[in-house]
């Protein structure tokens, strides 16, 4: 079996403006790395919002009234909760983060070497809004003030499908190497962070093996894989959090199926989709479990 290879590559600092895809194949050179037919290379959404000058200071957002009032319910800057109005489409659910963690329900504070630091960060974002942004879901519509200056949010672009191809072109034109490109970003969940993709381009996203024949020949319930996103996930192993600085990787020897597409193409949501599945969700477990069941259910989360 062919070995698949990580490569970490570190950037430099990026302030504004720039060519990324230059950056990542000067980087990679100075690193004794030439970029191979083949590669895929995940990048962080935050570079690519740098890069692309997609931030925004909070001093300079006016609130309006709306997001005065949901942040005064939870407990957020209302100019912070203005930029997730502006760049959500629709707005799923508010997490009461401060709150679960307060009571431990879930101990965040024991996920860190400094319980003083997540006091200190929670209080700042007691509350996390999961919104639909472009058909996906995302938390705080994927506004990012982690390695900005203080007061400076990072904003992800909305065509990353766009951004991976006009990368993935660039490098081809640098270099004369076909490659895939994956956009990728840190997700939130209350037991950890997975990463992502949210765009791609040259890599079909999505394993297409449903009901293919198992070991004893049966179809599968299953053979779907994300692909971009298992990706993602093991470049993040070489990522990492914090001050690490390594926003690229470059990942060697995968044998994936190449195609002119991107993730949107191939993984389409809009708000009414998601609406409608919760829908038959609740419907199908009121017919299967009974309405008092179901009734109790909801009676207990709320």
């Amino acid at each position: 079996m062919k070995p698949i290879t990580i490569y970490g590559v570190k950037l430099p600092i990026i302030e504004g403006r720039c060519d990324l895809a230059e950056v990542i194949v000067d980087s990679a050179r100075r690193q004794g790395l030439e970029i191979e037919d083949g590669d895929i290379i995940v990048i962080t959404c935050k570079i690519v919002s740098k890069a692309l000058g997609l931030l925004v200071r909070l001093d300079e957002v006016k609130p309006s009234r709306r997001a005065v009032r949901m942040a005064s319910r939870a407990g957020c800057d209302p100019r912070f909760v203005e930029l997730v109005l502006r760049e959500s489409d629709d707005i799923v659910a508010a997490i009461p983060v401060k709150r679960i963690a307060d009571e431990k329900l879930i101990d965040l504070y024991a996920y860190s070497k400094n319980p003083e630091n997540v006091r200190r960060c929670l209080e700042k974002y007691p509350t996390l809004f999961l919104v639909i942004r472009d058909g996906s879901l995302w938390t705080d519509a994927g506004l990012d003030s982690s390695n900005h200056p203080l007061g400076v949010i990072s904003i992800p672009p909305r065509d990353l499908d766009g951004v991976a191809k006009a990368i993935r072109d660039r490098i081809r034109e640098l270099t004369g190497k076909d490659v895939a490109v994956v956009i990728s970003d840190t997700e939130v969940f209350l037991t950890g962070s997975l990463d992502f993709a949210r765009g791609s381009y040259g890599i079909e996203p999505v394993e297409r093996g449903f009901g293919e024949p198992d070991l004893y020949g049966k179809p599968k319930f299953g053979g779907v894989d994300a692909i971009v996103h298992e990706i993602c996930s093991a470049a993040a192993l070489m990522m990492r959090q914090t001050a690490r600085g390594i926003p690229v990787v470059i990942v060697r020897g995968l044998d994936y199926e190449r195609c002119e597409c991107g993730y949107r193409d191939k993984v389409k949501m809009s708000s009414e989709g998601w609406a409608r599945i919760l829908r038959y969700i609740i419907k199908e477990t009121g017919k299967v479990l009974g309405l008092k069941n179901l009734l109790r259910m909801l009676l207990e989360f709320i």
